[in-house]
């Protein structure tokens, strides 16, 4: 369990510390008693956080891979069924939904054939939705057009600490937002690389979906990076919206470490977020005291989960919830095909070294 910060803030500074209280405006627990019934395609390390915490929400039945011997492994730790291919799970179980868990360059192809040959009534994508717009926009038709509720799992946009600061921004308690840097850094070893695709796609769609919920219209890109094996592992992305805003990234799977940051700059004051640390500090530019029931308390993420694991249970959360109301996810396939399009141009800006306009349009 992380230390907690005493809470105390200085004159001029107000800090939202993760605590134990549950914050229920982001993190809505559904009723798990069910009878869902949910299957994964694909054992790898994700395949293996979602049957974690389905088996624990009680509707996970089915885990499907192409390498029987790895979905067995998972399968007999929360003694489900295991299936090399996912149509046949699908229709041996009877399933509502299904987790698509598989390396980035399969999920459109998985994510269409499920929509298109079963009455599936939802999927949920590991992010990113495709390795390209293209594709992505094909999985888009084909779900919209059988209606099947799909969530793309941009986890970051659950976790509840970036909720709060999104929040904060909306409410104007810093004033327009001027600049904004996003860094997010940290160690992928090389061999699990192709599996992932590059820098962008894998890391970036988190940032870019962020970026998307706090500026619109229209933009300048620009980007560069640093390639290992050939896909671009690191990068630096900067886009000049034209009401004057600028966003900038710094994105590496190449740094010894683990780094999460946002730092807001707004025309009333600052926001700077530690998405690990699970910390808010907002600064006014006027240096007024902030009053001290103005200090707000998210729920506390564990060391080893706060991350990876507890967002993903959100995400889950949404998903489920939305199979059962019609409602649409937090982040949804438009949402998605949104990040797909920062995504391309930020590969088009490296590949050319040229400046790529672009357009955001407000989140509806």
């Amino acid at each position: 369990m992380d230390k907690t910060n005493s809470g105390i803030a200085t004159p001029n500074m107000t800090m939202y510390k993760a605590g134990r209280k549950r914050d229920i405006s982001s993190c809505h627990e559904v009723n798990t008693t069910a009878s869902e019934k949910i299957g994964i395609i694909g054992a790898g390390n994700m395949g293996r956080i979602h049957a974690r915490i389905l088996k624990d929400m009680g509707v996970l039945v089915g885990i499907a891979d192409t390498c029987t011997e790895t979905a067995e492994g998972v399968a007999k730790m929360y003694n489900v069924q295991t299936f090399e291919d996912c149509m046949e799970m699908i229709g041996n179980l009877d399933l509502d939904a299904v987790v698509i868990a598989t390396p980035t360059s399969s999920h459109a192809k998985i994510a269409r054939e499920v929509v298109e040959r079963s009455d599936i009534k939802g999927i949920l994508i590991e992010k990113p939705l495709a390795s390209t717009l293209e594709d992505g926009l094909r999985v888009a038709e084909v779900i919209k057009k059988k209606g099947v509720v799909a969530l793309v799992s941009h986890s970051e946009i659950y976790n509840p600490i970036v909720g709060k600061a999104l929040s904060l921004i909306e409410s104007g308690a810093i004033g327009k937002p001027r600049v904004v840097i996003h860094d997010r850094r940290g160690f992928v070893p090389p061999k699990r690389i192709p599996s992932l695709g590059d820098v962008f796609e894998d890391i970036g769609v988190h940032d870019f979906d962020i970026m998307a919920r706090i500026s619109s219209g229209p933009a300048r890109l620009y980007a560069q990076s640093n390639k290992e094996a050939g896909i671009d592992n690191s990068g630096t992305v900067m886009v000049n919206f034209a009401n004057g805003t600028e966003h900038f990234f710094h994105l590496s799977r190449q740094y010894a470490g683990r780094r999460r940051y946002m730092d807001v700059s707004g025309t009333k004051g600052s926001l700077m977020l530690d998405l690990f640390g699970q910390i808010i500090k907002v600064q006014h530019l006027d240096q007024e005291p902030m009053a001290a029931h103005d200090t707000i308390r998210l729920p506390e993420r564990g060391a080893t989960i706060k991350v990876y694991g507890e967002p993903v249970r959100e995400v889950l959360n949404d998903f489920l919830n939305c199979i059962r109301t019609g409602n649409t996810p937090r982040v949804s396939i438009d949402d998605a095909i949104c990040a797909l399009r920062i995504v391309e141009a930020a590969r088009e800006s490296t590949r050319t070294g040229e400046v790529v306009d672009i357009e955001i349009k407000p989140k509806t």
